[in-house]
């Protein structure tokens, strides 16, 4: 069978275990090694690239500003998709629009941007914010509603800086700019719509000073674990990326996503589901003993593998037969996290991903990366029907108040 299935290249530094650094010969200080493994993944057809990103150290080796890099990369490659990281917390709506426009063009239509909301005490230190959450990985083993409610201010915020990016996004109509000579006029200022927002967290009056990127809306992906972000990616993204094995089984999670899509009212385009794993590939001769023993390496070198993600370890062909079964679920693509960048983006690379291509998995086609992502136009919602809607206020209310 052939089908419509993404899929996606996770980049963070030297991978995705802390041992990469002492293990791996990836050098995620040298733009070259960005370079090379950006132009291996467009080479393969690999739809999107996305580069972590924040402003404290998360237990993994030194890296870039991911705008600044995906910006660098974008001449360099011709066809994937390039996603940075914008933390909520931490970062101006203003400024991340702008950049992400910014990128759009550069890029000729393959932008796109993750957003996270940010939940390290340390990223906060980073720029002087009180910590209201405290260890996000002890908070998040507390009961639902304790949780829910510790985190809601976080993520109404984030709600807030999704709608003044798209706002800003739509804030130019496409022909805004009309360079007409004959009346000495650059743009037509009936074209421009202010956001005029004004919220609890960001207050937003006037329209961007970058025109409305090639894509419209660039695609917005969002990481989600749980009922309130479930809820937060209904309403702010075209992509929800979700995380069998370790946050219940896929039927759980899906079922879940879709509970929260109708809690926020979401209508028009659905959110698009991408499952989230990490990835080791073996050699193909004794691949248990060699797949056991790489992890221990990596284990020794940089502590035992603790992950929001599972794991999906073993030979090209068992990981690739695990990646189809997943298809053959009806989601619709996988972001894959390499262990070690450089060794299992290049295994991924030359040995799973012909299989995938052997399985039916397609290279997509498209004009720009939301017509390769399956995702509909995105008229301007100043002038037309966005792409889809959603109630805000919703996401922040806790599970048991929308079961109720």
């Amino acid at each position: 069978m052939t089908s419509k299935f993404s899929i996606g290249l996770a980049a963070k530094g030297a991978g995705w275990h802390a041992g990469a650094d002492a293990v791996g010969s990836f050098a995620p200080q040298d733009p070259a090694a960005w370079a090379k493994l950006a132009q291996a993944a467009d080479e393969a057809g690999i739809d999107v690239l996305t580069i972590e990103d924040s402003l404290a150290p998360l237990g993994t080796s030194a890296s870039f500003d991911s705008f600044m890099l995906t910006n660098w990369l974008a001449p360099q490659t011709t066809r994937i998709g390039l996603v940075p990281t914008a933390t909520t917390s931490l970062l101006e709506p203003f400024h991340t629009a702008t950049a992400v426009a910014t990128l759009d063009y550069t890029s000729e239509g393959r932008a796109a941007v993750r957003l996270r909301t940010g939940g390290f005490a340390s990223e906060s230190a980073a720029v002087g914010r009180e910590d209201t959450l405290g260890n996000i990985r002890e908070a998040r083993a507390l009961p639902t509603e304790e949780f829910e409610r510790l985190i809601a201010d976080r993520f109404g915020e984030g709600v807030e800086f999704a709608e003044v990016v798209r706002l800003l996004w739509d804030s130019w109509e496409d022909d805004a700019e009309i360079r007409d000579l004959a009346t000495s006029r650059f743009i037509d200022r009936e074209r421009i719509h202010n956001p005029e927002f004004t919220g609890k967290h960001f207050s937003v009056f006037g329209a961007s000073i970058t025109p409305r990127p090639p894509q419209g809306q660039p695609p917005v992906f969002s990481l989600a674990h749980t009922h309130t972000p479930y809820r937060f990616a209904a309403v702010t993204a075209d992509v929800v990326l979700i995380t069998p094995e370790t946050e219940g089984t896929l039927e759980e999670i899906r079922a879940a996503l879709a509970a929260g899509a109708s809690a926020v009212d979401r209508q028009g385009s659905p959110l698009k589901v991408w499952v989230d794993y990490n990835i080791l590939i073996a050699d193909a001769d004794d691949a248990d003993d060699d797949a056991a023993a790489r992890l221990a390496e990596l284990d020794a070198a940089g502590g035992e593998f603790v992950s929001d993600a599972g794991l999906i370890a073993g030979t090209a062909e068992q990981v690739a037969t695990r990646i189809l079964e997943l298809r053959d679920t009806g989601i619709d693509g996988i972001r894959v996290r390499p262990l070690v960048t450089d060794r299992d983006t290049e295994a991924f690379i030359s040995e799973v991903l012909p299989k995938l291509r052997d399985g039916g998995v397609e290279v997509a086609e498209g004009a720009n990366l939301r017509e390769r992502l399956g995702l509909v136009p995105a008229a301007n919602r100043f002038v037309a029907t966005p792409p889809f809607t959603a109630n805000a206020a919703s996401v922040t209310a806790s599970t048991e108040e929308i079961s109720a």
